[in-house]
């Protein structure tokens, strides 16, 4: 997609380069395909359902383009006994303690494990979506596995460590799904963000100050209904699950950035526009050129700046002291900033959903400066120059008839990649400027987005986490963290 510009937009180069992306992003399962690498792992042990499944799974991703590679062909030269990194390595039946696939990787990060499992799923046998969530973590960490299938006589199930459970049927779909569902899941793996991708600002942030209380006290008011809505499911730790050995669980905490655990939502809230941390040079002035209803327009790229929770921490019971974090983008790179007196033994990361937060956040930055431009005294744009917006993303849906007047429902027809993914962040950050762009040809007012990823999530944006909050209570009382489908949230 080097040089092709985003439907009605901007270029795709230009997009990547604001978002602090560093590397081109295939979009479509065409192009996601056409950029993966496969090998299978040899079977140890497997039904003859396993096998005839594996067999047809490959075949299936030949024929979708993928490029397959003997397991021979997929090994490093240079170092015995290891694979080349930048592959997705498919295990089928049992595998042997002290020869799982993660023996031979390199590097987690640059490789994704798929098992290939007998039976029902078992989020399948749990009523509650938090023990759902956990039946599907624990049989993925138990054999260092980044997504597990699983094969019944009569379906297959994709379940990914994000909480994705996707029932396919084995018969009439089987190819579509592979290229559909599969694919994307493979080509834009749930990655924990590192340090090296931030710039670090440790113990600079200062939440006691006049610029950030209002932040804060959002995040603590919120915090009680957004326990009650029951949508942002709690921490899976490392301590409460099981691994093969002490050095399979060093290689999972290696893989996850050292953190205590995983949970599976978050909530931020973007700072006005006036605001600039003092600690923070100047950014070098960007320009960047998009057409948006039919004119061609060039914007000085704006900073983003959000306060949001760290990974892994309890959303409903916010300590900011300990729980708060700052981001921004600015001058095409990500700063990261930590709270004054924080203590160091605080496992402070920030959320993997780094990337598609702040693309929500430059987004709506550029929003608020077109409207400024195109309709002057926009409401959209107010809110954002005097009180910044919020932002928050559970894993579920919106039941039909839940969108708020004025708001732009996207993302609906998207491959169906999870929101710490860098597709996700360009879906985010294209899917507010079209729906922008809806608005301003049907001489709509612009009042939010709704952000919807199919077989994951939803991303709402609003005036605070508390009137978030209260219209989730109000208006979506049978949402539920329902990561077995993917229900279509209602359009204007």
């Amino acid at each position: 997609m080097k040089g092709r510009s985003l439907p009605g937009l901007l270029a795709i180069d230009d997009a990547i380069r604001i978002l602090a992306l560093k590397k081109q992003v295939p979009m479509t399962p065409e192009a996601m395909a056409s950029g993966l690498r496969v090998t299978f792992f040899p079977v140890f042990s497997a039904s003859e359902r396993l096998r005839t499944f594996a067999d047809s799974l490959r075949t299936t991703l030949a024929a979708a383009g993928v490029h397959v590679v003997p397991y021979a062909g997929a090994m490093d030269p240079r170092r015995p006994g290891k694979l080349q990194e930048n592959l997705v390595v498919i295990a089928t039946g049992d595998l042997q303690t002290g020869n799982l696939p993660v023996n031979h990787v390199q590097n987690l990060r640059t490789t994704t494990i798929v098992g290939i499992v007998e039976g029902p799923c078992p989020a399948e046998e749990e009523t509650a979506d938090q023990e759902k969530l956990n039946r599907i973590v624990r049989t993925l960490t138990w054999s260092i596995v980044q997504v597990a299938i699983y094969v019944d006589p009569d379906r297959w199930t994709i379940t990914t460590m994000n909480g994705a459970v996707i029932p396919c049927a084995l018969q009439g779909s089987f190819s579509r799904d592979v290229r559909e569902l599969l694919i994307p899941k493979l080509a834009a793996p749930v990655v924990p963000p590192h340090a090296s991708d931030f710039d670090v600002r440790s113990g600079v942030l200062d939440l006691g100050g006049p610029d950030m209380r209002p932040y804060v006290d959002d995040f603590v008011r919120s915090g009680p209904l957004w326990e009650e809505t029951g949508l942002l499911l709690f921490h899976t730790s490392m301590e409460q699950l099981e691994f093969r050995s002490a050095y399979y669980k060093r290689i999972a905490a290696a893989y996850l950035d050292h953190r205590s655990g995983m949970s599976y939502g978050f909530l931020a809230r973007q700072i006005a526009l006036s605001f600039r941390p003092a600690w923070m040079e100047k950014p070098p002035e960007e320009i960047v050129s998009l057409t948006i209803a039919g004119e061609r327009l060039s914007l000085r790229v704006p900073e983003a700046w959000v306060l949001t929770t760290r990974s892994g921490c309890d959303k409903s019971h916010i300590d900011p002291a300990r729980d708060l974090l700052l981001m921004g983008l600015s001058g095409g790179k990500i700063v990261l900033a930590t709270p004054r007196g924080l203590d160091r033994h605080i496992d402070s990361k920030p959320s993997y959903d780094t990337f598609t937060i702040l693309s929500h956040a430059l987004a709506n930055a550029l929003v608020a400066q077109l409207l400024d431009m195109l309709r002057p005294g926009a409401r959209f744009a107010a809110m954002l120059g005097t009180s910044g917006a919020a932002l928050a993303h559970w894993h579920g849906s919106l039941p039909p008839g839940a969108v708020p007047p004025g708001y732009v429902v996207h993302g609906e027809e998207n491959p169906p990649v999870s929101c710490s993914t860098r597709q996700a962040a360009l879906f985010a950050f294209t899917g507010k400027l079209g729906g922008l762009e809806t608005s301003l040809r049907t001489n709509g007012e612009f009042e939010g987005d709704i952000h919807v990823e199919p077989h994951h999530g939803v991303n709402v944006t609003g005036p605070s986490l508390l009137s978030l909050a209260r219209w989730v209570m109000e208006h979506s009382r049978d949402a539920r963290a329902d990561t077995t489908t993917s229900r279509k949230a209602a359009s204007q």
